[in-house]
C-alpha cells in the first residue's frame, strides 16, 4: 500500500515553503502525484468599496502572490525531482474547495495555524473543514517545523474508535517504512477492561500483519491531561510524526474539535496526522 496522489495547501505566508516541501518529501518517497492548491482568504466583496484603479492595483497584487506562490512550489518540487507535479488555484468558496481537493487525494498536508498571523482565523477554518468534511487523512505540519524526514519514528494514539482507527489506516504508507512505531493508549485508571485487552491485541495484530513491527505501552493520566501526556512521550521517544484520530463534539449547528485535539493542533511540535 502507498500514497499515490497528495495534495499540500499553498499561501502567501513563509511556513508555505516547508510545509511543501514536506510535501514533496513524502512524494518522492511513496511515488506519489503532488498538487499545490493556492487557497488564501481574499474578500473580493471589498474591491467593489474602491476606487477602480485601486481594484485594478488589487487584483494584480494578488494575480502576482498567486504567481509567486506557484514559482516557489515548482521550484521546491524540481529540487526534490519530482515530475508528476501540478499547481492548482481554485475559484469559488475557500474551504468548499479545500475540502473538495482533499476528497479526492489520499493524503493533504496542511499547515498548523499561527496565533499572531493576521490569517489564523482562517487557517483554522480551513484546518476544520478539511478534517471534518473531507474524509481524507490530513497531516498537519508544525509552524516551527524542522522540515523532513519524518516518520522514521511515529507515536500511534490509540483508541478503540472510528477515528483512531481511520488515522492508522491513513499512516500505513508511512508506518510500513518507520523504524519505530509506538502505539500508546490513554486511561483514567490503571486497571482497564477485558474488551480494552482484546481492542489492544487486536490493533497490534492488525499492524503485525501489515509487517509493521510496533511496541505497546498504556498510560494513565493522573496530573497531566492525556494531550499533554501524549506531547510528553513524543518527546521522550524522539517521535518525529503523532498519529491520532480528530475527535468532534456537536455545538448547536456545527461540530467543534474535541479538547485533546485543540490541544494537539496548539502545541504540537512535530507533524500530526488526524483523520476524522
Amino acid at each position: 500500500m502507498s500514497y499515490r496522489s497528495l495534495i499540500v495547501h499553498l499561501g502567501d505566508d513563509a511556513r508555505s515553503e516547508p510545509r511543501a516541501a514536506v510535501a514533496a518529501y513524502l512524494a518522492r518517497t511513496c511515488d506519489a502525484d503532488l498538487a499545490g492548491v493556492y487557497i488564501v482568504k481574499y474578500p473580493l466583496d471589498v474591491l467593489a468599496m474602491v476606487p477602480t484603479d485601486a481594484a485594478a492595483r488589487r487584483l494584480e497584487e494578488r494575480l502576482k502572490a498567486q504567481r509567486d506562490a506557484e514559482v516557489r512550489f515548482r521550484r521546491i518540487a524540481s529540487e526534490s525531482r519530482l515530475t508528476a507535479i501540478e499547481f492548482r488555484a481554485p475559484a469559488g468558496d475557500e474551504l468548499d474547495a479545500a475540502v473538495l481537493h482533499a476528497r479526492y487525494a489520499d493524503l493533504a498536508i496542511l499547515g498548523q495555524p499561527t496565533p499572531d498571523d493576521d490569517q489564523a482565523d482562517f487557517e483554522r477554518d480551513l484546518l476544520h473543514a478539511v478534517l471534518m468534511r473531507s474524509g481524507r487523512p490530513s497531516l498537519i505540519v508544525p509552524f516551527v517545523s524542522q522540515g523532513q524526514p519524518l516518520g522514521e519514528r511515529v507515536l500511534v494514539a490509540w483508541k478503540d474508535t472510528r477515528e483512531a482507527a481511520l488515522a492508522l489506516a491513513g499512516a500505513l504508507p508511512l508506518l510500513q517504512h518507520a523504524r519505530s512505531v509506538v502505539v500508546t493508549t490513554v486511561g483514567p485508571k490503571p486497571d482497564i477492561e477485558p474488551e480494552d485487552k482484546i481492542a489492544e491485541s487486536r490493533v497490534m495484530s492488525w499492524l503485525e500483519r501489515h509487517r509493521i513491527a510496533a511496541k505497546f505501552q498504556r498510560e494513565v493520566s493522573q496530573d497531566i491531561d492525556a494531550g499533554n501526556l501524549l506531547l510528553s512521550r513524543a518527546a521522550d521517544i524522539a517521535a518525529d510524526m503523532i498519529v491520532m484520530g480528530a475527535y468532534s463534539r456537536p455545538r448547536v449547528a456545527e461540530l467543534v474539535l474535541g479538547g485533546v485535539t485543540r490541544l494537539m493542533l496548539s502545541s504540537m511540535t512535530v507533524p500530526v496526522l488526524m483523520a476524522h
